[in-house]
């Protein structure tokens, strides 16, 4: 007798009641046929929490160290203890994530190597040549695309979320701190460029989102889905103020984050654009309905809507987004 006339015997008499599942599964237990589970998510949970909590204590215990001695120990010693001591921890951090001590362990190392190595690189600079001299970004822009091409060259090598993040945060720094390099003017005589630069940046982060996942850095999915929404969204928002084509195309974008929300299943961009769109709502009933005498109606009408609004993004989440 095959596996498939056996399987069809089991299904006959199952479905005769002469025989039930339970007492096939508590047989299938006892032979050992099926092993007990252990759950072990409450160790790696317990693990991380240990971790996240050392790397913060350790982290603010050397920025307090740096801080108390920084006057005393000279231009090379400040060096040594933000740079210097940063590239020390990505290299222990290397070390580990090469020889797999623990999964997480090496991650802690370059965790505080992240925050370190970007602002010691500043402090480099600042000893060398002195910030305060310079006449242009360029100096700041070279030595943060200097970092971030450290960063990527540590991400193609280990192949870990913790680098792709930071890869990303400073690629990120880099793409601003190039572009003010360029138009080599103040922020705020060109706030539509950084605009639309940001909304550049977010649909990057959306489209980094997509391609992690099913690979390595699928733990960052969520996280560049939320930070791609709400840098596009809230770049696109800051153009609506004074502009009524925008006012008209914000509620586009906003109606397309929920469908895209749908289609990529992401409770995060459902979120940024369910908060996006309340907000768009508040504006424009503010804008051109605040002195009103049917001003308390609309907020009346207002709340409602927002009711509905939730509601809505909750069946979207029940529906389309829950596993």
């Amino acid at each position: 007798m095959n596996n498939e006339e056996l399987l069809q015997i089991l299904s006959v008499k199952v479905g005769a009641g002469e025989i039930s599942r339970e007492e096939i599964m508590s047989r299938l237990s006892d032979r050992g046929s099926i092993p007990p589970r252990r759950d072990r998510t409450s160790h790696f949970s317990l693990t991380k929490i240990f971790y996240v909590l050392g790397a913060l204590v350790a982290l603010v215990g050397i920025i307090f160290f740096i801080r108390q001695i920084w006057d005393d120990i000279g231009s090379g010693g400040r060096i040594f203890v933000t740079l210097g001591l940063g590239l020390i921890l990505a290299l222990i951090g290397s070390v580990l994530l090469k020889t797999k001590p623990d999964r997480w362990l090496g991650q802690v190392f370059h965790t505080m190597a992240g925050f370190l190595i970007p602002g010691g690189a500043m402090v480099a600079l600042n000893e060398i040549i002195g910030l305060a001299y310079l006449d242009s970004l360029w100096p700041v822009t070279i030595i943060s695309g200097a970092v971030f091409l450290f960063y990527l060259l540590l991400t193609v090598s280990h192949r870990n979320e913790v680098l792709t993040f930071f890869a990303a945060a400073n690629g990120t720094a880099f793409v601003y701190l190039l572009v003010e390099s360029m138009i080599d003017g103040p922020f705020y005589r060109h706030d539509d460029i950084y605009a639309y630069l940001t909304m550049i940046i977010g649909l990057s982060y959306l489209l980094l989102a997509h391609s992690f996942r099913d690979s390595w850095n699928k733990h960052l999915v969520g996280v560049f889905n939320f930070l791609g929404a709400a840098g596009f969204l809230g770049a696109a928002f800051s153009r609506v103020f004074d502009s009524v084509p925008w006012q008209w195309l914000f509620f586009a974008l906003a109606v397309g984050g929920l469908l895209l929300a749908v289609y990529i299943k992401s409770r995060s961009v459902l979120a940024v654009s369910v908060l996006f769109l309340i907000a768009h709502f508040i504006y424009i009933t503010k804008e051109y309905f605040a002195d009103s005498i049917s001003w308390p109606i609309l907020l009346v009408i207002l709340g409602f809507l927002f009711i509905g609004l939730g509601y809505i993004s909750i069946t979207i989440n029940k529906k389309y987004l829950s596993p």
